[in-house]
Order: structure tokens, then C-alpha cells, then sequence
């Protein structure tokens, strides 16, 4: 019970972090292409270490989840280590499978929440479906991606942000 407490309130902390860091691309849209990158890092590398953890430390496993933290990890790494230039188009196809990945456990993980006839997992299941819609984007316009990079990060820390906090929140109901 304690882990589970303790889990929720780091993962509020990091949803938190993702939403504000993607407010932050729009209201200040002239920052750096290095700073706007940096806040991506962060708060994908803080996702991926997150699912990592719940995933490790939860009774119940769900593959989905460890697959979407070591791909969030990879990526923040990767970004890190590389020259901006050099990693994008790598970078889109990386962020297309964390997304789909992502919207596939979100999916999944709501679906079963629904079975059980708890609340809240209408936001899980909305954000799952965004989250593969999102991936589809990145896979099949890449260029595209890359030119509104600022924009897609964005939505992306948000909508993961949002993704991130109903999942949180939906814990209570799991026993």
C-alpha cells in the first residue's frame, strides 16, 4: 500500500512536469532548438524511468509497460548523446513507437479497468487511442514531425502529462 502511495505521488509530480514543460513550448515558442530538446529529454527520460519502476515494483505485471520505459529511456539517452541534427529522423520514428507503445498499454490497461467495473478509465482508454493516433502521424509523416517538432513535442509532454495523471489516478481502483 505504501508503494502504491508512493508511486502515485511521483507520477503526479512527473505528469505535472510533462504538462508544464509542454505549456512552456507554446507560451515561449522562441527557446532554443538545444533548450526545447533538453525539456524533452527530461521529461521522456522521467516517463521512462517511471514505468520502469511501476512496473518492477507492481504486483500485477504488464509487459507494455517495461517495454514503454526502456523505449522512453533508450530515446532520452540517445537524445542526450547526439548531435540534434543527427538524431532526427531517428527521433521521430523512436517517439512514433514510444507513442504507440504507450497508447497500447494505456489502451489495454483501461479496457481491463472497465471490465472490472471501476471508474476511470474513460481518460485512459481517450488517451490510448490519441496516443496511437499521435504514433501514426510520426510513422507516416515524418517530415512533417520534424518541421513542427516544437508543436509535436508539445502535445505530446501534454497529452503524455494528462495520459500520465489519469493513470495515476485510476490506481486507487486497482487492489
Amino acid at each position: 500500500m505504501e508503494f502504491l502511495k508512493s508511486m502515485k505521488i511521483f507520477g503526479i509530480i512527473v505528469s505535472i512536469l510533462m504538462i508544464i514543460m509542454g505549456l512552456l513550448v507554446f507560451i515561449k515558442p522562441m527557446f532554443a532548438a538545444e533548450v526545447i530538446f533538453w525539456l524533452f529529454e527530461v521529461g521522456i527520460l522521467a516517463y521512462g524511468i517511471f514505468s520502469i519502476v511501476t512496473y518492477a515494483r507492481s504486483t500485477v505485471k504488464n509487459g507494455w509497460n517495461l517495454v514503454t520505459g526502456i523505449m522512453a529511456v533508450i530515446l532520452g539517452i540517445l537524445l542526450v548523446m547526439s548531435d540534434t541534427l543527427q538524431t532526427a529522423g531517428t527521433f521521430a520514428f523512436m517517439l512514433a513507437f514510444l507513442a504507440m507503445s504507450a497508447g497500447i498499454n494505456q489502451l489495454t490497461a483501461g479496457i481491463t479497468i472497465k471490465k472490472t467495473g471501476a471508474e476511470g478509465s474513460g481518460w485512459l482508454i481517450a488517451s490510448g487511442v490519441i496516443n496511437i493516433l499521435l504514433s501514426f502521424f510520426l510513422i507516416f509523416a515524418p517530415i512533417t514531425a520534424l518541421l513542427g517538432f516544437g508543436f509535436v513535442a508539445g502535445i505530446y509532454l501534454i497529452v503524455g502529462g494528462i495520459a500520465l495523471f489519469a493513470e495515476v489516478m485510476s490506481t486507487h481502483t486497482i487492489r
